[in-house]
This record gives C-alpha cells, sequence and structure tokens, in this order.
C-alpha cells in the first residue's frame, strides 16, 4: 500500500456555494503536486459532480445538513471521499441503468464511471470514493501539505 502525502478533510453546511468553497481548498492543495491538465480536468469535475449530488440529491440544498469531503493523496493516485447526512440511494439499481441524455440529472454515474479509475459506494448509498490514478505517478512541487 501506497503512503499518503496528503489527507484533508471539509466539513460544511449543505450549500452550493460550500461546493465552491471545499473545491477551492482542494484545488490550492492539488497544486503543490506536478498533475497533467487531463488530470486536474477530472479531479475538479469528480468532486464538483459528487459534492452537487450530496448537497443537491442527499441533503436536499438544506444547510442544517452537512457533506464531508476527503481529499488523499498517494504517490499514484487521488482519492476523494464524499459523505452527506442524507440517507442515501440505491446505487445498485443506477449502476444497472444507463444515462438518459435528455434527462437534466442523472449524469454522476457515466462521469464517476469515465473519469475515475475505481468507484464504491457505502452500502446505504451517502457516501462515494472515487479514485483516480495518475499515470506516471504524483510528484510533489515543493513540500508536502496536510491538514
Amino acid at each position: 500500500m501506497t503512503p499518503t502525502r496528503t489527507h484533508a478533510e471539509w466539513t460544511y453546511p449543505a450549500t452550493l456555494q460550500n461546493v465552491d468553497r471545499t473545491c477551492a481548498a482542494a484545488a490550492s492543495i492539488l497544486n503543490l503536486y506536478t498533475l497533467s491538465a487531463k488530470d486536474r480536468f477530472a479531479l475538479e469535475l469528480l468532486m464538483r459532480e459528487a459534492l452537487n449530488n450530496a448537497v443537491i440529491h442527499g441533503c436536499g440544498r438544506r444547510a442544517e445538513k452537512t457533506f464531508t469531503c476527503q481529499l488523499m493523496v498517494s504517490e499514484s493516485a487521488v482519492t476523494l471521499e464524499i459523505a452527506d447526512d442524507g440517507t442515501g440511494f440505491d446505487w445498485r439499481t443506477v449502476l444497472c441503468t444507463g444515462c438518459d441524455s435528455t434527462l437534466e440529472g442523472g449524469r454522476g454515474m457515466p462521469i464517476y464511471r469515465l473519469y475515475a479509475s475505481s468507484v464504491t459506494f457505502n452500502d446505504p448509498g451517502n457516501c462515494v470514493t472515487l479514485k483516480r490514478i495518475v499515470e506516471g505517478g504524483i510528484d510533489a512541487r515543493h513540500t508536502d501539505h496536510a491538514e
């Protein structure tokens, strides 16, 4: 198992403004590492999609509920774990169905499959772990950072 270089965690009220806040904080940490533009795009997209789902669907946009986001950087991958206070959803059924491109929603799972190396959910479906393996490994630009 590769050691974790960076582990950061944020817990905020479930608002879209806090999605932006979390993504900005994560980007500042990822800037400490040499990542390709493709990996940066994928990680930002995965994080925003999962956080938006947590706020909109998991917490019903109720600011009295919270989401938690963990960012873990190892020598070969970046892992995101996003959990919310919601009851979860039947991810097993969603995994088996395709995306209907005529709908405004329901694109989370195809995005996860396309941009993450692995996708796992906890049993109730209110926590998703997205791991992206970075080809060539992850090099620190300066010093390692931990929060």
